[in-house]
């Protein structure tokens, strides 16, 4: 058997345990709360209108992201359109989902457009920590109204301040590399060097190959240091991305509160606030893409705990996340071959 072949069955085998995990931790999520007849009864009600407007609006929501990673991009020397993006990211969904477990192939699809319209395959890279960075900036005051809510109303303290924490201490480290890598680059170099050695110790043990390559380290500082040099100059940028962070969180808020509505939930504002930000903490923090599985059964604890009949929390909950992630993958399945990506 080739390389080329193996390799693909190492992949096919992931992603197929992948489905089969996703698909086991939604079904014991779902028992938790309710059984499959009561599920079904509730479906059967939902009001097609509300159901069209949370359509849309994570439509749009998805729209803004786009516009996200173009300021994002711009910030720092890359050119690319909001609308010309956003198929580009549907791929990156797929791909993230496609090969779990690590995050590397969903920036690769972002490198691998821009390099194919000639722009720099490295400032892109920092491109997609910037907009990271400025996505969680702007998440931050939904998480934090989110906890505030379950601690006024005495549930789940210690659940949602310790994921709030952990989900602050995410983004100081990524502002942390943005920072060293402007302040202090030999700082940084220094870090990447011990996580590179560690990355080829760990690959040896497992009788797998170095991956982290000799240089890697100084490269990919002095690659971090030349682009986030030169986010200063474009303020501008920022401020657009800024706004379209605030934006597409908005609407992906109100995509939530149209799914309420959808399956007959009154707009209880507590509960729409702490379940949307617990979402966000949960799809963060969970080490598998995505937080398949930890934010489902995040949301639905949330929103049960906050008095919703279980059947309306597991229906909302999943309507949610089929509109968040599911359909983006399928999407994404279909824009990755459309795009001729990972060539």
């Amino acid at each position: 058997m080739t390389a080329p072949a193996a390799k693909g069955r190492r992949f096919a085998w992931r992603r197929s345990l992948f489905v089969v995990l996703c698909v086991v931790v939604l079904a014991i999520v779902a028992s938790q709360f309710t059984s499959a007849e009561a599920l079904g009864a509730d479906l059967s009600k939902a009001d097609p209108a509300w159901v069209t407007v949370a359509v849309v609006l994570h439509g749009a929501f998805f729209v803004l992201y786009g516009g996200l990673y173009a300021a994002g991009f711009r910030a720092v020397g890359v050119s690319s359109g909001a609308l010309r993006l956003v198929p580009v990211m549907f791929a990156s969904i797929f791909a993230k989902t496609a090969v779990p477990f690590t995050a590397a192939p969903a920036a690769a699809v972002f490198i691998d457009d821009a390099m194919a319209r000639g722009q720099s395959g490295p400032r892109t890279a920092v491109g997609v920590v910037v907009t990271l960075a400025v996505d969680l900036l702007t998440a931050l005051p939904f998480v934090l109204a989110g906890t505030v809510a379950l601690v006024m109303r005495d549930r789940l303290v210690a659940f949602a301040l310790l994921g709030t924490a952990v989900f602050v201490v995410f983004i100081a480290g990524v502002l942390a590399t943005l920072v060293l890598s402007a302040r202090m680059p030999r700082v940084l170099e220094r870090l990447l060097v011990r996580c590179g050695a560690l990355v080829n110790r760990a690959a040896v043990v497992l009788g797998r190959p170095a991956p982290v390559p000799g240089g890697w380290a100084r490269r990919t500082t002095e690659t971090l240091a030349a682009a986030v040099t030169s986010i200063p100059g474009h303020p501008r940028d920022i401020a657009v991305a800024s706004g379209f962070g605030l934006l597409l969180h908005l609407a992906n808020l109100a995509g939530l509160g149209a799914l309420f509505l959808a399956f007959g939930q009154g707009l209880d504002l507590a509960a729409l606030a702490a379940g949307f930000g617990m979402s966000i903490v949960f799809f963060i923090i969970a080490i598998v893409p995505d937080g398949v599985g930890a934010v489902e059964g995040a949301m639905a604890l949330v929103f049960v705990q906050l008095g919703m009949p279980a059947t309306s929390a597991i229906l909302v909950t999943l309507a949610y996340r089929i509109l968040n992630v599911w359909l983006p993958v399928a999407i994404g399945f279909w824009c990755a071959r459309r795009l001729r990506l990972f060539g």
